[in-house]
């Protein structure tokens, strides 16, 4: 049976990405992007979707991606399960990152281009 999930957003770096490393020295960033969406009363709402990258995509992130930063992000939809401390069932839902494209350069990073 076939199947797809891709998942393509736009949207603002929330904080500044958090880099950390495997025990296999892998590194891999973790963000979150502000994403507006319209309501029906015409009004914007804004969601915030958790991001994940990978070895050579997190050190792009690391380096590139700053809080408020504009920026395209494909990937894939990903759900993790996991217990608490309390025990109690909870889920994580993030977007693995495959491709990332920055959408707005400051002026300073324009020039130093």
């Amino acid at each position: 049976m076939a199947s797809m999930n891709k998942a393509i957003l736009m949207g603002r770096l929330t904080a500044d990405p958090e880099i950390r490393y495997t025990a296999n020295e892998k590194p891999v960033a973790h963000f979150s992007i502000a994403v507006d969406r319209p309501t029906k009363d015409g009004e914007k709402s804004v969601d915030f979707i958790n991001c994940v990258a990978w070895e050579g995509l997190a050190k792009v992130c690391g380096e590139w991606l700053k809080k408020g930063r504009l920026v395209a992000i494909e990937g894939r939809i990903q759900v993790r399960k996991y217990q608490d401390k309390a025990g109690k069932s909870q889920t994580w839902t993030e977007i693995v990152a495959k491709n990332l494209q920055i959408l707005e350069w400051s002026k300073k990073e324009k020039a130093a281009k």
